[in-house]
């Protein structure tokens, strides 16, 4: 099933029941791909899909052979929710459960005109001089996800607190987060290598800020003041 995903032709195999989810993202056949997900190469034995059901490891293999092989096209995935408003894309990422969703669905409340569009893994994705947050199949139990890209403006860390402030975080203190949010666990070296070049791209280009806010409506207003600020200083 030949799909395109963040501007790459993608091979997918339709076996385990996932071709429902990539419908969106189906072209037609003809076109040689960029990428191959390999069915033969999901680790079903491995002690981490123990008990999943063959639709489940379909699903969770083929994101991680599609996040190792984006590497090579200059991109990689953040675990994240992205968020779209007036044409630019927000990713808000952080530890599972720490409101990476609840932050994105205040934003929805605050501003009707925002659009999530992928609520666990988009794909971040450099073209010409700007990079892109694109939509992905793979968004997480919530399936929250829609084909589109837009040009990326920033990215914020959330953490819990009492009440709401946000910092802008240095390079040297954003690459650690970026690197802990993303499909790191590589054993390659020259996959490594690609994804630290892919980080330290973003953390230098990409205004970087960290959350410490209460889920409040006033949270997304300030997330989304300080951000839009930053991206405009710097052309974005």
């Amino acid at each position: 099933m030949l799909c395109k995903i963040a501007d790459l032709y993608t091979e997918i195999p339709e076996e385990g029941g996932i071709a429902p989810l990539l419908e969106d993202y189906r072209v037609e056949e003809g076109r040689e791909a960029d990428i191959v997900i390999r069915a033969e190469e999901y680790r079903r034995e491995a002690s981490f899909l123990a008990g999943l059901s063959d639709s489940s490891i379909a699903y969770l293999e083929s994101a991680a052979q599609f996040n190792y092989w984006v590497l090579g096209f200059g991109g990689m995935v953040l675990h994240a929710s992205a968020v779209e408003l007036d044409g630019r894309a927000y990713l808000f990422s952080g530890p599972s459960g720490m409101g990476k969703s609840t932050h994105t669905k205040l934003w929805q409340g605050e501003f009707p005109e925002a659009k999530i569009f992928n609520d666990d893994n988009p794909i971040l994705r450099p073209s010409g001089d700007r990079w892109y947050a694109y939509g992905t199949p793979w968004s997480g139990s919530s399936h929250i996800n829609i084909n589109m890209k837009a040009p990326l403006a920033g990215i914020c860390f959330l953490k819990r607190g009492r009440e709401n402030s946000i910092r802008r975080l240095t390079p040297s203190e954003a690459v650690p987060r970026l690197v802990h949010q993303t499909a790191s666990r590589f054993k390659d070296p020259t996959r490594v290598d690609l994804m630290l070049s892919c980080v330290d791209k973003l953390a230098t280009g990409i205004p970087i800020f960290e959350l410490h806010s209460i889920p409040v409506p006033e949270a997304a207003r300030l997330s989304y003041g300080a951000m839009l600020q930053a991206a405009k200083e710097i052309g974005l």
